[in-house]
């Protein structure tokens, strides 16, 4: 048992001898995480997801996750540098109108206030499969580790908000992928 004890010793010994550097300060390694378990051959496929009758083509890439309970469903989406956050939150009627939720992602990262014309003219109009959504791309140049793309999509009755916020270069590299998931967003036709 004192010869196990010994090498264990002797390996604790010149483990700690070269994990510190000339100064003997401790050394730490950091390494990114950037290709999400996926072969770079392989292009990511689109998965068919159907919640309370919402569905939507959902990327490959992007992962579920916990999220606040007002959310009808949370993902993990990845980029080259980081996760981003979406949540798809489905409130009836207009959820208090455009200008106002419009305005409290923008003071989510610290922007100020807008107008409804503003607010029209700055945003894009796309085409989900049930209809016509508002896009939002909203950006603060002295919060790069914070910015929101975001979705209002009615339907039948309610309202869905689709929120991506990511930092600015999340935000870049997403926004394509953010809106062909908008745009894939319906309910079965009656």
């Amino acid at each position: 048992m004192s010869f196990n004890r010994e090498y264990f010793t002797l390996f604790l010994f010149a483990f700690i001898i070269c994990s510190c550097d000339e100064n003997k300060h401790v050394k730490s390694y950091r390494l990114p995480k950037t290709n999400f378990n996926i072969s770079k051959n392989e292009a990511p496929k689109d998965i068919r997801k159907n919640v309370n009758g919402i569905s939507w083509n959902l990327p490959q890439t992007w992962v579920p996750s916990d999220g606040h309970s007002m959310r009808l469903a949370s993902f993990d989406v990845p980029f080259s540098k980081g996760v981003g956050d979406l949540s798809i939150v489905s409130l009836g009627g207009e959820s208090g109108g455009l200008t106002a939720n419009v305005n409290r992602w923008r003071k989510q990262i610290d922007l100020d206030p807008i107008t409804e014309s503003e607010i029209k003219t700055t945003s894009i109009v796309g085409q989900s499969k049930n209809g016509s959504f508002r896009l939002f791309r909203l950006i603060n140049d002295s919060k790069q580790d914070k910015a929101i793309l975001a979705a209002v999509l009615p339907i039948e009755g309610t309202t869905l908000f689709i929120k991506l916020t990511a930092s600015q270069q999340g935000i870049s590299e997403l926004e394509n992928t953010f809106t062909q998931f908008c745009s894939s967003i319906g309910m079965p036709q009656k």
